[in-house]
């Protein structure tokens, strides 16, 4: 079974069971893209450090003042 359609699968079955809210499935989803994202690196680069251009999605901390 291949990458993709195992993750159909288990998508699939989360969907289908609906124990989990929408929040936990998104989360499930986007941990799922986040983990095959860095395998994909690290299998395409042998672990050299891939720096992005333009800025971080994520916040950073406020500051204290």
């Amino acid at each position: 079974m291949t990458y993709l359609q195992q993750f159909e699968a288990e998508l699939t079955a989360k969907l289908e069971n609906g124990t989990d809210n929408t929040t936990a499935i998104v989360r499930w989803v986007s941990e799922k893209v986040l983990e095959s994202y860095r395998n994909g690196i690290t299998a395409g680069q042998k672990g050299t450090q891939v720096i992005r251009k333009g800025k971080s999605r994520r916040p950073f901390p406020k500051q204290a003042q």
